[in-house]
């Protein structure tokens, strides 16, 4: 065979293979490998802790229509916690947390202090206007800088008709 041949013939069959391959498509499969990469990290996370109420006094005022509750308390030590930065109050009629409702300094409620490390809040009758004969749940949440709050501390305010018998403390913890 000659040189020409040789090339033309190996043209023809090279493209015979092409031909054969593209006709022939493609068929399916399924692919799948494994990695085996791992990582591994520690994860902290820190309790937001509650104020803690030392102690509450209701002041019913004149036949009960002027009531008043002075709650003391304070921050966990080492907490670094100031007031009015890290609290929120909250009150709900009936001392049902269905009842709540935020309180907002200047809007029935005043925060004075630390002295000592303790706070003092009074909840005055704008807020407590139906506890005429009945009672109030009043909370104290800390709230952190970055928006996380604690759970909530609370007391228990009530008095009868009239002012009548009254009576505030501190919720078990």
């Amino acid at each position: 065979m000659r040189r020409g041949s040789r090339i033309a013939a190996l043209v023809v069959g090279a493209a015979l293979i092409a031909a054969w391959g593209i006709g022939g498509g493609v068929e399916e499969t399924e692919a799948s490998w494994t990695d085996q990469e791992f990582a591994r990290t520690t994860l902290t996370a820190t309790t937001i802790p509650n104020p803690v109420i030392q102690s509450c006094v209701l002041s019913p005022g004149t036949l009960g229509t002027n009531p008043t509750i002075t709650m003391k308390w304070n921050f966990p030590a080492g907490t670094g916690y100031a007031a009015p930065a890290n609290v929120a109050y909250a009150v709900a009629e009936g001392g049902l947390l269905s009842n709540l409702t935020v309180a907002l300094l200047g809007q029935g409620v005043a925060t004075s202090g630390p002295v000592s490390g303790t706070y003092t809040t009074t909840f005055s009758s704008s807020l407590l206007g139906g506890l005429l004969g009945g009672s109030y749940g009043l909370y104290l949440q800390t709230v952190d800088a970055t928006g996380w709050t604690s759970g909530r501390a609370g007391a228990t305010a009530a008095m009868g008709l009239v002012g009548a018998n009254p009576t505030c403390a501190p919720n078990p913890t």
